[in-house]
């Protein structure tokens, strides 16, 4: 039963999602390889995790259901659960790796309110460095543009400035 359902359930999710941002019903095949190329050519940016995530997603819908986008940290959480709840197929580190990468590479994030784990997850970096850059801007009552997050020297400056279309402040 699980293998109907997870299909219709992708579908839905599709379906859905794709009313959301307007797409037309016709790019919602399961399985679709994403507009521009096959599987493995499509939006999503290159970075460690990549192939898992469109092995482990595009089994079920094409990629380019996941980019482009403007979910929410919240949002791409709120995806994962719904796949993991329907059946979707993988181990606890491929779902960390799936998670890192959605999340590093595509999620969006309003700095000022955002967890220490969101940042952790959003900038790549480790607990410790989250924590402090959360405790900063607490101190200082908020950050007010990108530039605030630059003074970090544990931020990679060239991530910063290629995410800044993510970020809110």
């Amino acid at each position: 039963m699980k293998g109907f359902l997870l299909p219709t359930t992708c579908a839905l999710m599709l379906i859905v999602q794709a009313t959301a941002r307007g797409a037309p019903s016709t790019s919602l095949r399961a399985g679709a390889a994403p507009a521009g190329g096959a599987q493995g050519e499509g939006p999503l940016p290159d970075a460690p995790g990549k192939e898992l995530v469109e092995i482990k997603c595009g089994s079920c819908h094409g990629i380019d259901y996941l980019a482009p986008s403007t979910r929410t940290v919240a949002q791409w959480r709120d995806t994962i659960a719904v796949m993991k709840n329907s059946g979707a197929n993988a181990s606890d580190e491929e779902w960390k790796t799936v998670t890192e990468y959605l999340m590093g590479n595509l999620a969006y994030l309003n700095v000022n309110k955002a967890s220490a784990d969101d940042v952790r997850l959003v900038f790549g970096v480790p607990e410790k460095v989250a924590q402090g850059i959360v405790a900063a801007r607490d101190t200082q009552g908020g950050f007010t543009s990108i530039d605030d997050l630059k003074q970090f020297p544990d931020l990679d400056q060239k991530k910063i400035e290629a995410m800044k279309a993510r970020l809110s402040f």
